[in-house]
């Protein structure tokens, strides 16, 4: 199917830069970049698989999913050096101290980044066309409704009490069904319904500031010797993430009436 052959095309484009300048440094945004890469092929890929059972999706994503976990510990310390920064209220030398801690561990972690890449894997990523995967057009289009609502349903499912682990997941398949609908962004009559795709985003990014302290908060606690350094920083980020899923809930309470609606 030729859009979303393009829409490949365009994601690899974007994605092996960030995986080359990974090999040499963990350059921050080659890091973001590589991530969102990883995520929206995987949705990709996964969407074809729900349509084609058969397809190995992950086989063919293993190699990549494997370097975006290990990568992502490299994640985890931007993201705590960045809150640091902005949040830390207490002595200066305090949060000199948990920066420093924090770029130490980011440097062993890119050690173990490169330890795991392999040369297959170093200068870009190889995965089936959407023509090699042997599934047409007509399949891709029938089948194309069917699996949106069944993502839908998934992440639509809904308790009033749920875990921070049930959020963290719900945070994931909301990802997955935006980056499904991204996915027939240059196909013909295929189009984005902009007030959805608002309250995608504005779900997506309290759902993301909530996590990026849930798992500060995990960082910094992992930490050796630094408890008294990091207790003012981490009740900030503890109340803050409070009212970040608080402010999600609403949010996810109102897109789920505006799509019942639709």
């Amino acid at each position: 199917m030729n859009c979303l052959e393009k829409y490949r095309s365009t994601l690899l484009k974007k994605t092996n830069p960030g995986l080359r300048k990974l090999i040499v440094e963990p350059e921050e945004d080659a890091v973001h970049d590589f991530r969102v890469g990883v995520k929206r092929l995987s949705a990709l890929y996964y969407f074809l698989h729900e349509i084609e059972p058969t397809l190995s999706t992950k086989k063919m994503l293993k190699p990549y999913r494997s370097l975006f976990k290990t990568i992502g510990k490299i994640r985890d310390g931007h993201i705590a050096t960045y809150l640091i920064q902005e949040l830390h209220e207490g002595d200066v030398k305090d949060s000199e101290i948990l920066l420093k801690a924090v770029k130490s561990r980011v440097r062993k972690d890119f050690q173990l980044f490169q330890n795991k890449l392999q040369p297959d894997v170093q200068n870009s990523i190889t995965i089936p066309t959407i023509a090699a995967t042997g599934i047409s057009e007509g399949t891709i289009l029938r089948r194309k409704q069917y699996v949106l609502e069944n993502l839908w349903s998934q992440f639509a499912n809904h308790q009033e009490r749920e875990s921070s682990e049930r959020w963290h997941k719900k945070r994931i398949l909301l990802k997955r069904y935006h980056h499904t609908l991204d996915a027939f962004q240059f196909c013909p009559g295929h189009t984005l319904d902009e007030k959805e795709l608002k309250q995608i985003r504005m779900l997506e990014q309290l759902l993301g500031d909530w996590h990026d302290r849930v798992t500060t908060i995990q960082y910094v606690q992992s930490l050796q010797g630094l408890k008294n350094q990091a207790e003012r920083l981490i009740a900030k980020m503890e109340n803050q993430d409070r009212i970040l899923l608080e402010s999600a809930k609403i949010y996810l309470n109102k897109y789920l009436k505006w799509h019942e609606n639709q």
